[in-house]
Protein backbone atom coordinates (compact mmCIF):
# COMPACT_ATOMS: atom_id res chain seq x y z
CA UNK A 1 0.00 0.00 0.00
CA UNK A 2 0.93 3.09 -0.73
CA UNK A 3 2.00 5.23 2.07
CA UNK A 4 -0.71 7.79 3.05
CA UNK A 5 -3.30 5.85 1.73
CA UNK A 6 -4.80 5.61 5.26
CA UNK A 7 -5.32 9.54 5.44
CA UNK A 8 -5.51 10.68 2.16
CA UNK A 9 -7.51 13.66 1.20
CA UNK A 10 -8.67 14.18 4.71
CA UNK A 11 -7.20 17.62 6.57
CA UNK A 12 -5.44 16.58 9.89
CA UNK A 13 -5.54 19.91 11.99
CA UNK A 14 -4.92 17.71 14.95
CA UNK A 15 -2.59 15.45 13.58
CA UNK A 16 -3.13 11.61 12.61
CA UNK A 17 -4.50 9.32 15.09
CA UNK A 18 -4.47 5.23 13.92
CA UNK A 19 -6.42 2.88 16.76
CA UNK A 20 -5.57 0.00 16.09
CA UNK A 21 -7.14 -3.40 17.75
CA UNK A 22 -6.73 -6.86 18.06
CA UNK A 23 -10.32 -8.70 19.37
CA UNK A 24 -11.20 -12.44 19.61
CA UNK A 25 -14.73 -11.78 20.56
CA UNK A 26 -15.44 -7.99 19.54
CA UNK A 27 -14.90 -6.28 22.50
CA UNK A 28 -11.79 -4.91 22.33
CA UNK A 29 -12.94 -3.89 18.68
CA UNK A 30 -15.87 -2.51 19.99
CA UNK A 31 -13.50 0.01 22.21
CA UNK A 32 -11.49 0.97 19.72
CA UNK A 33 -14.32 2.66 18.08
CA UNK A 34 -15.59 4.16 20.69
CA UNK A 35 -12.13 5.41 21.31
CA UNK A 36 -11.87 6.85 18.05
CA UNK A 37 -15.70 8.04 17.39
CA UNK A 38 -14.29 10.26 21.14
CA UNK A 39 -11.30 11.45 18.86
CA UNK A 40 -13.13 12.29 15.61
CA UNK A 41 -13.86 16.09 16.58
CA UNK A 42 -10.02 16.76 17.30
CA UNK A 43 -8.08 14.55 15.06
CA UNK A 44 -8.04 12.53 11.92
CA UNK A 45 -8.23 9.46 12.86
CA UNK A 46 -8.42 5.65 11.32
CA UNK A 47 -9.36 2.61 12.42
CA UNK A 48 -7.81 -0.90 11.60
CA UNK A 49 -7.24 -3.88 12.88
CA UNK A 50 -3.67 -4.51 13.55
CA UNK A 51 -3.22 -8.21 11.87
CA UNK A 52 -4.15 -6.10 8.41
CA UNK A 53 -1.36 -3.10 9.00
CA UNK A 54 1.82 -3.19 7.75
CA UNK A 55 4.95 -1.67 9.59
CA UNK A 56 4.76 1.43 7.09
CA UNK A 57 0.95 2.02 7.55
CA UNK A 58 1.73 2.31 11.38
CA UNK A 59 5.36 4.45 11.02
CA UNK A 60 2.89 7.06 8.93
CA UNK A 61 0.42 7.76 11.86
CA UNK A 62 1.78 10.70 14.64
CA UNK A 63 -0.03 8.34 17.25
CA UNK A 64 -0.42 5.29 17.50
CA UNK A 65 -3.71 3.12 19.64
CA UNK A 66 -3.51 -0.09 20.02
CA UNK A 67 -6.93 -1.50 22.15
CA UNK A 68 -6.11 -5.76 22.12
CA UNK A 69 -7.61 -8.34 23.35
CA UNK A 70 -5.11 -11.90 25.26
CA UNK A 71 -6.94 -14.83 24.43
CA UNK A 72 -5.58 -18.46 26.49
CA UNK A 73 -2.55 -18.39 28.01
CA UNK A 74 -1.01 -14.81 27.03
CA UNK A 75 -2.00 -15.52 23.31
CA UNK A 76 -2.64 -13.27 20.63
CA UNK A 77 -6.30 -12.90 18.98
CA UNK A 78 -6.55 -14.95 15.69
CA UNK A 79 -6.78 -12.13 13.57
CA UNK A 80 -3.04 -10.49 15.00
CA UNK A 81 -1.51 -14.27 14.94
CA UNK A 82 0.29 -13.51 11.59
CA UNK A 83 1.11 -10.43 12.43
CA UNK A 84 2.57 -11.41 15.93
CA UNK A 85 4.79 -14.15 14.28
CA UNK A 86 5.81 -11.58 10.87
CA UNK A 87 5.87 -8.01 12.10
CA UNK A 88 6.66 -8.41 15.41
CA UNK A 89 9.11 -10.90 15.20
CA UNK A 90 11.82 -8.16 15.13
CA UNK A 91 11.96 -4.41 16.18
CA UNK A 92 10.73 -1.68 13.42
CA UNK A 93 11.75 1.79 12.96
CA UNK A 94 8.97 3.67 14.81
CA UNK A 95 10.93 6.92 15.81
CA UNK A 96 8.57 9.69 16.11
CA UNK A 97 5.83 7.50 16.38
CA UNK A 98 3.66 8.16 20.04
CA UNK A 99 2.06 5.53 21.32
CA UNK A 100 -0.34 4.02 24.12
CA UNK A 101 -1.89 0.43 24.75
CA UNK A 102 -5.05 -0.70 26.73
CA UNK A 103 -4.73 -4.26 27.03
CA UNK A 104 -7.36 -6.58 27.85
CA UNK A 105 -7.43 -9.55 29.95
CA UNK A 106 -8.98 -11.74 32.91
CA UNK A 107 -7.03 -11.45 35.95
CA UNK A 108 -7.71 -15.49 36.93
CA UNK A 109 -4.59 -15.90 34.40
CA UNK A 110 -2.44 -13.97 36.98
CA UNK A 111 0.38 -14.73 35.58
CA UNK A 112 -0.12 -14.07 31.78
CA UNK A 113 -2.55 -11.46 32.27
CA UNK A 114 -3.24 -9.41 29.37
CA UNK A 115 -0.22 -10.70 28.23
CA UNK A 116 -0.48 -10.11 24.21
CA UNK A 117 -1.59 -6.13 25.12
CA UNK A 118 1.88 -6.23 26.96
CA UNK A 119 4.24 -7.86 24.35
CA UNK A 120 2.72 -5.42 21.79
CA UNK A 121 3.59 -2.75 24.31
CA UNK A 122 7.31 -3.80 24.69
CA UNK A 123 7.97 -4.49 21.18
CA UNK A 124 6.98 -1.13 20.06
CA UNK A 125 9.26 0.25 23.16
CA UNK A 126 12.31 -1.77 21.58
CA UNK A 127 11.26 -0.03 17.87
CA UNK A 128 11.76 3.54 18.90
CA UNK A 129 8.58 4.62 19.54
CA UNK A 130 7.55 7.10 22.27
CA UNK A 131 4.80 5.41 24.88
CA UNK A 132 2.61 8.23 26.13
CA UNK A 133 1.92 6.20 29.09
CA UNK A 134 2.04 3.00 30.84
CA UNK A 135 0.05 0.18 29.29
CA UNK A 136 -3.37 -0.21 30.98
CA UNK A 137 -4.45 -3.21 32.06
CA UNK A 138 -8.81 -3.71 31.81
CA UNK A 139 -9.97 -7.08 33.57
CA UNK A 140 -12.76 -7.97 32.00
CA UNK A 141 -15.99 -5.70 30.79
CA UNK A 142 -16.27 -4.05 33.98
CA UNK A 143 -13.38 -2.69 34.91
CA UNK A 144 -14.57 1.12 35.47
CA UNK A 145 -11.40 2.12 37.32
CA UNK A 146 -8.96 1.00 34.30
CA UNK A 147 -11.09 2.75 31.69
CA UNK A 148 -11.70 5.68 33.92
CA UNK A 149 -7.84 6.00 33.11
CA UNK A 150 -8.22 5.23 29.44
CA UNK A 151 -10.92 7.75 29.21
CA UNK A 152 -9.10 10.64 30.67
CA UNK A 153 -6.35 9.77 28.39
CA UNK A 154 -8.41 10.24 25.37
CA UNK A 155 -9.94 13.71 26.71
CA UNK A 156 -5.85 14.90 27.18
CA UNK A 157 -5.58 13.82 23.62
CA UNK A 158 -8.14 16.26 22.63
CA UNK A 159 -10.99 13.68 22.43
CA UNK A 160 -14.61 14.26 24.23
CA UNK A 161 -15.63 10.99 26.21
CA UNK A 162 -17.05 10.07 29.39
CA UNK A 163 -15.91 5.89 31.19
CA UNK A 164 -20.22 5.80 30.37
CA UNK A 165 -19.26 5.88 26.30
CA UNK A 166 -16.73 3.63 26.51
CA UNK A 167 -18.06 0.84 28.30
CA UNK A 168 -20.65 -1.60 27.78
CA UNK A 169 -24.35 -0.81 28.75
CA UNK A 170 -25.67 -2.15 31.74
CA UNK A 171 -27.35 -6.41 32.00
CA UNK A 172 -30.83 -7.05 30.96
CA UNK A 173 -33.53 -8.51 32.87
CA UNK A 174 -34.10 -12.51 31.10
CA UNK A 175 -36.28 -15.01 32.41
CA UNK A 176 -35.60 -18.83 32.74
CA UNK A 177 -38.11 -20.35 30.38
CA UNK A 178 -36.79 -23.93 30.37
CA UNK A 179 -33.90 -26.35 32.04
CA UNK A 180 -33.63 -29.50 30.86
CA UNK A 181 -30.50 -31.93 31.30
CA UNK A 182 -29.59 -33.27 28.20
CA UNK A 183 -26.91 -35.92 28.55
CA UNK A 184 -28.28 -38.08 31.64
CA UNK A 185 -25.85 -40.94 32.46
CA UNK A 186 -23.08 -39.28 30.88
CA UNK A 187 -19.42 -40.34 31.76
CA UNK A 188 -18.98 -36.50 31.55
CA UNK A 189 -20.19 -33.58 33.09
CA UNK A 190 -23.82 -32.58 33.61
CA UNK A 191 -24.69 -30.74 29.94
CA UNK A 192 -28.19 -28.81 30.35
CA UNK A 193 -30.43 -26.79 27.88
CA UNK A 194 -31.58 -23.28 28.74
CA UNK A 195 -34.01 -21.50 27.18
CA UNK A 196 -34.23 -17.52 28.17
CA UNK A 197 -36.97 -14.97 27.31
CA UNK A 198 -36.68 -11.49 27.87
CA UNK A 199 -38.39 -8.54 29.58
CA UNK A 200 -38.41 -6.42 26.30
CA UNK A 201 -39.02 -8.16 23.34
CA UNK A 202 -36.48 -5.63 21.63
CA UNK A 203 -33.36 -7.46 23.29
CA UNK A 204 -34.21 -10.04 20.64
CA UNK A 205 -31.70 -8.69 18.33
CA UNK A 206 -28.34 -11.04 18.37
CA UNK A 207 -26.68 -12.77 15.20
CA UNK A 208 -25.27 -16.55 14.83
CA UNK A 209 -22.05 -16.00 16.62
CA UNK A 210 -22.82 -13.65 19.44
CA UNK A 211 -22.33 -13.89 23.29
CA UNK A 212 -24.54 -14.10 25.88
CA UNK A 213 -22.52 -12.81 29.14
CA UNK A 214 -24.51 -13.94 32.65
CA UNK A 215 -24.38 -12.05 35.38
CA UNK A 216 -24.67 -15.00 38.59
CA UNK A 217 -26.25 -13.72 41.39
CA UNK A 218 -26.75 -14.84 45.24
CA UNK A 219 -30.03 -16.27 45.89
CA UNK A 220 -32.68 -13.75 46.69
CA UNK A 221 -33.20 -15.05 50.70
CA UNK A 222 -29.28 -14.99 50.96
CA UNK A 223 -29.59 -11.40 50.05
CA UNK A 224 -31.89 -10.07 52.33
CA UNK A 225 -30.97 -12.03 55.02
CA UNK A 226 -27.58 -9.53 54.22
CA UNK A 227 -29.62 -6.33 54.23
CA UNK A 228 -31.53 -7.06 57.41
CA UNK A 229 -28.64 -8.66 59.24
CA UNK A 230 -26.99 -4.96 58.22
CA UNK A 231 -29.22 -2.64 58.56
CA UNK A 232 -29.30 -1.71 55.09
CA UNK A 233 -31.64 0.00 52.54
CA UNK A 234 -31.54 -2.25 49.43
CA UNK A 235 -33.55 0.38 47.63
CA UNK A 236 -30.44 3.01 47.43
CA UNK A 237 -28.64 3.46 44.34
CA UNK A 238 -24.73 3.85 44.02
CA UNK A 239 -22.12 4.14 40.83
CA UNK A 240 -21.41 0.46 40.42
CA UNK A 241 -20.12 -1.18 37.44
CA UNK A 242 -20.25 2.02 35.17
CA UNK A 243 -24.06 2.35 35.69
CA UNK A 244 -26.62 3.52 38.54
CA UNK A 245 -27.63 0.42 40.79
CA UNK A 246 -29.93 -0.22 43.29
CA UNK A 247 -27.77 -1.53 46.49
CA UNK A 248 -30.12 -4.76 46.55
CA UNK A 249 -28.72 -5.40 42.62
CA UNK A 250 -25.04 -4.87 44.11
CA UNK A 251 -25.17 -7.13 46.73
CA UNK A 252 -26.69 -9.78 44.60
CA UNK A 253 -23.80 -10.00 42.36
CA UNK A 254 -21.15 -9.58 45.02
CA UNK A 255 -19.32 -11.94 46.60
CA UNK A 256 -20.18 -11.13 50.28
CA UNK A 257 -18.19 -9.81 52.87
CA UNK A 258 -17.71 -11.44 56.63
CA UNK A 259 -19.85 -9.60 59.09
CA UNK A 260 -16.52 -7.51 60.76
CA UNK A 261 -15.57 -6.41 57.41
CA UNK A 262 -19.20 -4.66 57.22
CA UNK A 263 -19.38 -3.36 60.87
CA UNK A 264 -18.49 0.16 61.87
CA UNK A 265 -17.47 1.27 57.89
CA UNK A 266 -19.33 3.81 55.43
CA UNK A 267 -22.16 2.34 53.01
CA UNK A 268 -20.65 4.31 50.08
CA UNK A 269 -17.10 2.48 51.33
CA UNK A 270 -18.59 -0.56 51.50
CA UNK A 271 -20.16 -0.76 48.41
CA UNK A 272 -16.26 0.31 46.66
CA UNK A 273 -14.62 -2.26 48.46
CA UNK A 274 -17.49 -5.34 47.11
CA UNK A 275 -15.70 -7.83 44.56
CA UNK A 276 -18.69 -8.15 41.72
CA UNK A 277 -19.23 -11.42 40.42
CA UNK A 278 -17.24 -11.87 37.36
CA UNK A 279 -19.99 -12.10 34.25
CA UNK A 280 -20.05 -15.91 32.19
CA UNK A 281 -20.00 -15.97 28.47
CA UNK A 282 -21.99 -18.63 26.71
CA UNK A 283 -22.22 -19.07 22.68
CA UNK A 284 -25.38 -18.39 22.07
CA UNK A 285 -27.04 -21.58 20.63
CA UNK A 286 -30.50 -20.00 18.68
CA UNK A 287 -31.17 -17.23 16.60
CA UNK A 288 -33.70 -14.18 18.16
CA UNK A 289 -36.80 -15.63 15.38
CA UNK A 290 -37.25 -18.46 17.65
CA UNK A 291 -38.33 -16.08 20.49
CA UNK A 292 -36.21 -16.92 22.97
CA UNK A 293 -32.38 -17.62 23.68
CA UNK A 294 -30.78 -20.83 23.97
CA UNK A 295 -27.87 -21.85 26.00
CA UNK A 296 -25.52 -24.89 26.19
CA UNK A 297 -24.17 -25.52 29.69
CA UNK A 298 -22.07 -27.67 31.18
CA UNK A 299 -22.41 -28.06 34.57
CA UNK A 300 -18.91 -27.35 36.74
CA UNK A 301 -18.13 -28.91 39.91
CA UNK A 302 -14.97 -28.08 41.62
CA UNK A 303 -12.90 -30.41 43.47
CA UNK A 304 -14.87 -29.53 46.90
CA UNK A 305 -18.14 -30.45 45.66
CA UNK A 306 -19.32 -26.95 44.82
CA UNK A 307 -20.88 -25.91 42.01
CA UNK A 308 -19.17 -23.45 39.42
CA UNK A 309 -20.21 -19.73 40.04
CA UNK A 310 -22.08 -19.11 36.22
CA UNK A 311 -22.89 -22.61 35.67
CA UNK A 312 -24.49 -23.60 38.82
CA UNK A 313 -26.47 -20.48 38.89
CA UNK A 314 -27.66 -21.39 35.18
CA UNK A 315 -28.48 -24.86 36.45
CA UNK A 316 -29.37 -25.55 39.94
CA UNK A 317 -29.94 -22.32 41.69
CA UNK A 318 -32.22 -19.86 39.63
CA UNK A 319 -35.72 -21.11 39.73
CA UNK A 320 -37.88 -21.44 36.87
CA UNK A 321 -39.33 -17.96 35.45
CA UNK A 322 -36.38 -16.13 37.86
CA UNK A 323 -35.00 -13.31 36.63
CA UNK A 324 -31.36 -13.62 35.03
CA UNK A 325 -29.05 -10.80 34.53
CA UNK A 326 -27.79 -10.73 31.05
CA UNK A 327 -25.57 -8.60 28.42
CA UNK A 328 -25.78 -9.56 24.54
CA UNK A 329 -22.21 -8.91 23.49
CA UNK A 330 -21.75 -8.59 19.60
CA UNK A 331 -18.80 -10.78 18.38
CA UNK A 332 -18.44 -10.38 15.24
CA UNK A 333 -15.28 -12.06 14.72
CA UNK A 334 -16.72 -15.10 14.55
CA UNK A 335 -19.80 -13.81 12.65
CA UNK A 336 -21.56 -15.77 9.39
CA UNK A 337 -18.79 -15.57 6.94
CA UNK A 338 -19.62 -15.29 3.09
CA UNK A 339 -22.57 -17.38 1.70
CA UNK A 340 -20.76 -20.80 0.29
CA UNK A 341 -19.67 -24.04 1.19
CA UNK A 342 -18.65 -24.20 4.94
CA UNK A 343 -16.96 -26.80 7.31
CA UNK A 344 -18.45 -26.54 10.66
CA UNK A 345 -15.95 -28.12 13.65
CA UNK A 346 -16.23 -28.53 17.55
CA UNK A 347 -16.54 -30.51 20.33
CA UNK A 348 -18.64 -30.47 23.59
CA UNK A 349 -20.88 -27.44 24.59
CA UNK A 350 -19.82 -25.64 21.03
CA UNK A 351 -22.35 -27.29 19.57
CA UNK A 352 -24.42 -24.30 20.76
CA UNK A 353 -22.37 -21.53 18.56
CA UNK A 354 -22.42 -24.26 15.41
CA UNK A 355 -25.89 -24.54 15.97
CA UNK A 356 -26.75 -20.93 15.66
CA UNK A 357 -24.71 -21.13 12.54
CA UNK A 358 -26.43 -24.15 11.10
CA UNK A 359 -29.77 -22.38 11.73
CA UNK A 360 -28.77 -19.43 9.53
CA UNK A 361 -27.89 -21.28 6.77
CA UNK A 362 -31.08 -22.95 7.12
CA UNK A 363 -33.27 -19.97 7.04
CA UNK A 364 -31.36 -18.72 4.14
CA UNK A 365 -31.95 -22.22 2.03
CA UNK A 366 -28.00 -22.71 1.95
CA UNK A 367 -26.69 -26.48 1.45
CA UNK A 368 -23.30 -27.28 1.20
CA UNK A 369 -22.28 -27.54 5.22
CA UNK A 370 -20.23 -30.24 6.64
CA UNK A 371 -20.34 -31.01 10.11
CA UNK A 372 -17.60 -32.49 12.26
CA UNK A 373 -18.63 -32.89 15.93
CA UNK A 374 -16.57 -34.69 18.85
CA UNK A 375 -17.90 -35.77 22.66
CA UNK A 376 -17.63 -38.88 24.87
CA UNK A 377 -20.58 -41.53 24.20
CA UNK A 378 -23.08 -41.18 20.88
CA UNK A 379 -25.72 -42.63 23.42
CA UNK A 380 -25.67 -39.96 25.97
CA UNK A 381 -24.15 -36.82 24.94
CA UNK A 382 -25.14 -36.17 20.62
CA UNK A 383 -26.75 -32.49 21.46
CA UNK A 384 -29.79 -31.87 18.83
CA UNK A 385 -30.37 -35.05 17.54
CA UNK A 386 -33.62 -33.89 15.92
CA UNK A 387 -32.17 -30.58 14.84
CA UNK A 388 -29.25 -32.61 13.07
CA UNK A 389 -31.41 -35.24 11.08
CA UNK A 390 -33.63 -32.24 9.95
CA UNK A 391 -30.77 -30.29 8.65
CA UNK A 392 -29.52 -33.55 6.96
CA UNK A 393 -33.15 -33.93 5.67
CA UNK A 394 -33.54 -30.71 3.93
CA UNK A 395 -30.10 -30.53 2.76
CA UNK A 396 -28.49 -28.00 4.95
CA UNK A 397 -25.94 -30.30 5.78
CA UNK A 398 -24.66 -31.99 3.10
CA UNK A 399 -22.40 -34.42 5.47
CA UNK A 400 -21.90 -35.23 9.28
CA UNK A 401 -19.14 -36.76 10.93
CA UNK A 402 -19.27 -37.45 14.62
CA UNK A 403 -16.86 -39.27 16.43
CA UNK A 404 -17.37 -40.06 20.48
CA UNK A 405 -14.15 -40.57 22.64
CA UNK A 406 -15.41 -43.22 25.05
CA UNK A 407 -17.04 -45.34 22.17
CA UNK A 408 -13.16 -46.41 20.63
CA UNK A 409 -10.28 -47.84 21.81
CA UNK A 410 -8.05 -46.06 21.60
CA UNK A 411 -9.68 -42.60 22.36
CA UNK A 412 -10.23 -40.82 18.85
CA UNK A 413 -11.36 -36.58 19.16
CA UNK A 414 -12.63 -34.43 16.90
CA UNK A 415 -9.41 -33.12 16.16
CA UNK A 416 -8.47 -36.61 15.05
CA UNK A 417 -11.35 -36.65 12.59
CA UNK A 418 -10.25 -33.68 10.73
CA UNK A 419 -6.86 -35.24 10.04
CA UNK A 420 -8.35 -38.33 9.01
CA UNK A 421 -10.81 -36.45 6.19
CA UNK A 422 -7.63 -33.84 5.27
CA UNK A 423 -7.94 -34.72 1.76
CA UNK A 424 -11.79 -34.10 1.56
CA UNK A 425 -10.96 -30.83 4.03
CA UNK A 426 -8.59 -29.35 1.88
CA UNK A 427 -10.81 -29.98 -1.30
CA UNK A 428 -13.31 -27.90 0.30
CA UNK A 429 -11.18 -25.54 1.13
CA UNK A 430 -9.94 -25.26 -2.55
CA UNK A 431 -13.65 -25.22 -3.55
CA UNK A 432 -13.73 -21.31 -1.64
CA UNK A 433 -15.25 -23.47 1.75
CA UNK A 434 -14.88 -21.56 5.01
CA UNK A 435 -14.51 -23.40 8.47
CA UNK A 436 -16.12 -22.18 12.11
CA UNK A 437 -14.66 -23.67 14.72
CA UNK A 438 -16.17 -23.74 18.37
CA UNK A 439 -15.34 -25.81 21.52
CA UNK A 440 -12.65 -25.82 24.03
CA UNK A 441 -9.20 -24.38 23.95
CA UNK A 442 -7.39 -28.03 23.99
CA UNK A 443 -9.72 -29.44 21.30
CA UNK A 444 -9.28 -26.23 19.09
CA UNK A 445 -5.76 -26.30 19.17
CA UNK A 446 -5.52 -29.76 18.18
CA UNK A 447 -7.88 -29.00 15.41
CA UNK A 448 -6.03 -25.94 13.88
CA UNK A 449 -2.81 -28.46 14.09
CA UNK A 450 -4.37 -30.75 11.96
CA UNK A 451 -6.12 -27.93 9.47
CA UNK A 452 -2.20 -26.47 9.42
CA UNK A 453 -0.62 -29.89 8.12
CA UNK A 454 -3.64 -29.97 5.56
CA UNK A 455 -3.33 -26.81 4.05
CA UNK A 456 -0.22 -25.27 5.43
CA UNK A 457 0.17 -21.95 7.78
CA UNK A 458 0.42 -19.43 5.60
CA UNK A 459 -3.03 -20.36 4.11
CA UNK A 460 -4.82 -20.58 7.44
CA UNK A 461 -3.52 -17.16 7.98
CA UNK A 462 -5.09 -15.73 4.63
CA UNK A 463 -8.01 -16.95 5.32
CA UNK A 464 -8.29 -15.88 8.75
CA UNK A 465 -7.33 -12.16 7.10
CA UNK A 466 -10.46 -12.74 4.85
CA UNK A 467 -12.32 -13.90 7.64
CA UNK A 468 -12.96 -17.38 6.08
CA UNK A 469 -11.46 -18.91 9.26
CA UNK A 470 -13.49 -17.92 12.60
CA UNK A 471 -13.16 -19.44 16.02
CA UNK A 472 -15.14 -18.81 18.81
CA UNK A 473 -13.31 -20.40 21.82
CA UNK A 474 -13.25 -20.78 25.01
Amino acid sequence: MVLGSLFRRLPAPGGKILVAYASQTGAAETIAWRTANALAGSSLVKVAALGSLTAAEMAEAGTLLVVTSTYGAGESPDSARAFERKTMAQPQAFKGLNYAVLARGDKKYDGTFCGFGKSVDRWLAASKARRMFDVICVDGDDDTEAMTRWAEQIVKLGGATRVEQLMPGPAQDWFLTERRLLNAGSAGGETWHIALTPRDAEHLNWTAGDIAEIWPRNADTVVDEFLTQHNLNGELSFRWRGHWTFLRDIIAHSRLPKPHEVEGIALSWLVERLEGFPAREYSIASLPQSGRMELLVRKAVREDGSLGLGSGWLTHVVAPGGVIKLRLRPNPNFHPPRDGAQILIGAGTGMAGLRAHLQYRQMKKLREAWLLFGERGEKTDLYYTDDIKAWQADGTLARTDLVFSRDASPKRYVQNLVSEQGADIARWIEGGASILVCGGLQMAAGVQAALVKIVGQEKLDQMTQDGLYRRDIY
